[in-house]
């Protein structure tokens, strides 16, 4: 049990950071439950950009890129994203985040739209970055979720009962209860239920907002990031190999894949990265990593999910588990769930606070 001064002046800062931070968590967790079912919803809302039709052979990828380039010149392409199942569309990023999507089997461009536009592109936008400047969005979102931490763990500090017989009864939503005391009783119990996947969701969210907590996460089990290794070096006049026999490369490696995220190669570098999730992924972000030399389709490393490190599996189970992805349906289900918990503590929470200062201005007045 906490002294009593330390317990005032903690419940003073649950209270603070709750009704200044807590309506950007709130905003965050409302947008985050809205994109949980993102994977499902999306391609009904635009069948004919993200659906295509099943054919005998699918094209190769630099027709794609060239098929796009001529649909909307003047963008610089970082990857092609493409996925096993054949009614999906592949679809072809830009730096500028726009993304071209592209029957698979015809190369046929079937539409554009912005990363961060559309039903459930803008609330992305608004979820990582509050709709600002990225560098700018990053920090407030990043505070949010340290300060969402801070509310959980403060809260459930503020909620251990003074003896351990009280347990059971602080779990428990007691329906006689009325006015302010009924919101207190809401508020804890759900905080206590809601409140430990609240803070793993937080916690993986945080990679996206600061490269050092990327870093982080691979090194607190003992690993380090990945690296490109070297390559070819990039000469004038030297050809490179088509995108197609680069990703066939990787490929041979991991044949029954689910998706393949296919980088391309930067200017001063041969290096190619691919990313690959096997068709017996445990999740689907549970990625194999292959760099392939762009000039002699040299295998540069090869890394299986099954042999990579402890610090790239963690950050990528997390990843899922962020996303809502990490156990399917029922995981998606948890998910919106836990964000949906979130505003209503927060509205429990305010709305207590309220009554209280109302209770306080009647009594003094």
């Amino acid at each position: 049990m906490i002294a009593p001064s330390t317990r005032k002046l903690l419940l003073k800062l649950h209270l603070f950071v709750g009704l200044t931070v807590g309506l950007v968590v709130t905003i965050m967790a409302l947008t985050g439950a809205w994109m949980v079912f993102r994977p499902q919803l999306e391609e009904q809302f635009y069948p004919d950009m993200l659906r295509a039709t099943p054919g005998e052979t699918r094209a190769p990828l630099d027709l794609l890129a060239a098929n796009a380039a001529a649909a909307y010149p003047g963008r610089t392409f970082s990857q092609v994203r493409f996925w096993s199942e054949p009614t999906r569309a592949a679809m072809i990023r830009c730096s500028n985040s726009d993304q071209i999507y592209l029957d698979p089997w015809t190369g046929r461009v079937l539409g554009m739209q912005n990363r961060y536009r559309g039903l459930f592109g803008r609330a992305e936008d608004i979820h990582r970055y509050f709709s600002l400047n990225a560098d700018i969005g990053r920090q407030i979102t990043g505070i949010a979720a340290f300060a969402l931490v801070f509310l959980v763990l403060s809260g459930l500090v503020l909620w251990v009962p003074p003896v351990w017989r009280g347990l059971k009864a602080a779990l428990a939503v007691n329906g006689r209860l009325t006015g302010r005391a009924r919101l207190l009783n809401w508020h804890k119990t759900v905080g206590v239920v809601v409140g430990v996947f609240a803070v793993l969701s937080a916690l993986t969210g945080l990679p996206h907002a600061y490269h050092w907590y990327e870093v982080g996460m691979y090194r607190i089990v003992g690993s380090e990031p990945p690296d490109a290794p070297a390559a070819s070096p990039v000469t004038e006049g030297r050809q490179r190999l088509p995108l197609e026999a680069i990703w066939q490369k990787a490929r041979a490696a991991l044949p029954d894949y689910h998706s393949a995220n296919v980088y391309f190669p930067k200017p001063k570098s041969n290096v190619v990265e691919i990313w690959i999730v096997g068709a017996d992924a445990p999740h689907p972000h549970a990625r194999s990593l292959y760099h392939v030399d762009a000039v002699t389709g040299e295998m540069l490393r090869a890394v299986p999910w099954a042999e990579a490190s402890a610090g790239h599996k963690l950050f990528f189970w997390g990843l899922a588990w962020h996303l809502g992805q990490a156990w399917g349906l029922p995981g998606q289900v948890l998910a919106f769930v836990v964000t949906l918990g979130v505003p209503f503590l927060a509205v429990t929470g305010i709305w207590a606070y309220l009554r209280r200062n109302r209770r306080s201005a009647e009594a003094t007045g």
